[in-house]
């Protein structure tokens, strides 16, 4: 007797195939998760749904918060306005949100953005901030028409604290000053065992120089408003100092 094989293909045509089943978004993540703007720059934003097979992508809604200070469009943010908002991300129930912070006035000088202060004749910005640290840049001319840059940077737990460069400090700090296009000033870093890292403006080698004196206090006096005490001199005779108050703007990175 002959035997009959039905071809396999044959067999599971004949079986019916279930239902595909519905997979929800269940978590947006929105990169970067906070912004900072000048009125009428713009910078991208990456909206990413998981998990990447959900079958309800097309939910997918991505919009400002408040349009007159920040609007959305294909990827991109722009500042509209000054004042803080958020760009918010919707699927189905999950909701995600990027804060942004827009700010108004700014100026370019050698491609970089400056924000300045009207008031005392200095120029300033402050780089954007993580929740860590600061950086305060003071920018004024000296008595022969050269341009001085002062370059404080401190963690966020140094604040209100006087730090002597001398000795060991517990956190990462640095104060620099630059003169004509960094073709002049020094750097100085703190360091844990006391013994602070000198490099030349243009991060050159010093050579042996020690540091004899290094103070420096930075406070936060209210919403952007700070002042800065530093004197800092080297052992070749090179000084550099400042007592600053005023608001500090923010520098797009």
């Amino acid at each position: 007797m002959k035997r009959f094989i039905l071809p396999i293909f044959l067999l599971f045509g004949l079986i019916p195939l279930s239902c595909q089943k519905d997979i929800p978004v269940d978590s947006i993540i929105i990169s970067p998760a906070t912004s900072t703007l000048f009125v009428g720059e713009s910078r991208e934003i990456t909206v990413s749904c998981f998990p990447e097979e959900a079958t309800n992508l097309d939910e997918l809604q991505v919009y400002s918060t408040n349009e007159k200070i920040v609007r959305y469009h294909d990827g991109k943010i722009t500042g509209a306005g000054a004042g803080d908002a958020a760009i918010s991300a919707t699927c189905g129930n999950v909701l995600s949100q990027c804060r942004v912070k827009v700010y108004k006035d700014k100026f370019l000088k050698n491609g970089m953005t400056f924000g300045i202060d009207y008031s005392t004749g200095y120029q300033y910005f402050k780089s954007e901030a993580t929740v860590q640290e600061v950086e305060i840049i003071l920018v004024h001319k000296e008595p022969g028409g050269d341009l001085q840059h002062f370059d404080v940077w401190v963690q966020v737990d140094q604040l209100g604290k006087e730090l002597d460069f001398t000795k060991p400090i517990e956190g990462w700090s640095y104060v620099g000053v630059y003169v004509n296009n960094n073709e002049d000033g020094y750097l100085v870093f703190s360091s844990p065992e006391g013994e602070p890292g000198i490099h030349l403006a243009d991060w050159g080698d010093p050579g042996n120089v020690t540091l004899t004196r290094g103070i420096l206090k930075v406070e936060h006096l209210q919403s952007m408003d700070y002042r800065i005490h530093a004197d800092f001199e080297l052992s070749n005779g090179y000084c550099f100092s400042t007592d600053w108050e005023g608001t500090a703007s923010l520098k797009m990175s």
